[in-house]
């Protein structure tokens, strides 16, 4: 017996004796409506069947029909989500591949950068003398690091005084040794000696050559210079090379 669902007309085969005598009420599977359906006219009504009892009918004997479009759609779009995945994927790898060469970017500018400031911090270092006999105003800033600097590429070393009396007076002995600390053969300048008092104020000061005019790197040349009757209350001196604009012009 075939029956059919009123509501998607959808069809199904049946067992005729279960619809026996007055018919039973029935659910479709596909869509789940219900309705009574009627047993087959040309079935004698004498047979007896149970009562009506709600179940769910057979399987269709027909095949299924067409899938929806929502399945047609869903298809449809799995080689599309392949195909976006894709993209995602390359996408991704290409960003990937910018961000390593940016790393790579920024970490060549930062040792570009270190190896500039080091060789920079190393010049001025080693050219200190000649930078600051270039550009005088930058001795200021060594002086602030506490860096000695040479710019005249000499140096005192070995420096002391010594209290003497000659003819019953008293004399200020100085003694010491200039060094060439430059790269080449250097000038020796004029020695200039101030008398300070204990607050720093200089009480006298005079000044004297060596009889060396010029000395190689690294060669040395000794200096003895006195001051009789030295004022009594000096308490320190300070030594150092006369600036060349304040060497006396020869008259």
């Amino acid at each position: 017996m075939i029956i059919s669902c009123p509501a998607c007309s959808t069809r199904y085969e049946v067992d005729q004796g279960g619809f026996l005598p007055k018919g039973r009420k029935v659910r479709c599977a596909k869509c789940g409506d219900t309705w009574h359906q009627d047993p087959p006219k040309d079935v004698p009504k004498t047979l007896d069947v149970g009562d009506e009892v709600d179940e769910t009918v057979a399987k269709p004997s027909v095949p299924p029909p067409p899938a929806s479009k929502n399945d047609d759609t869903e298809e449809a779009q799995q080689p599309g989500s392949a195909g976006a995945t894709a993209v995602a994927a390359r996408r991704m790898a290409s960003f990937r591949q910018s961000l390593t060469r940016w790393r790579l970017g920024q970490a060549a500018g930062f040792a570009g950068l270190a190896m500039f400031v080091f060789g920079t911090l190393y010049l001025v270092y080693a050219y200190k003398d000649d930078l600051v006999a270039a550009w005088p105003a930058t001795a200021s800033l060594y002086a602030l690091v506490n860096e000695a600097v040479h710019p005249q590429g000499m140096e005192f070393q070995n420096v002391s005084y010594e209290h003497q009396y000659e003819n019953g007076l008293p004399v200020l002995a100085i003694t010491g040794e200039v060094i060439n600390v430059g790269n080449g053969r250097h000038v020796v300048p004029r020695v200039r000696v101030g008398l300070r008092d204990e607050w720093e104020r200089e009480l006298y000061a005079w000044t004297f050559a060596l009889p060396e005019q010029a000395l190689d790197p690294e060669e040395t040349a000794e200096f003895v210079t006195r001051l009789s009757s030295p004022p009594l209350d000096a308490h320190d001196l300070e030594i150092r090379f006369l600036e060349d604009d304040e060497v006396p012009s020869e008259p």
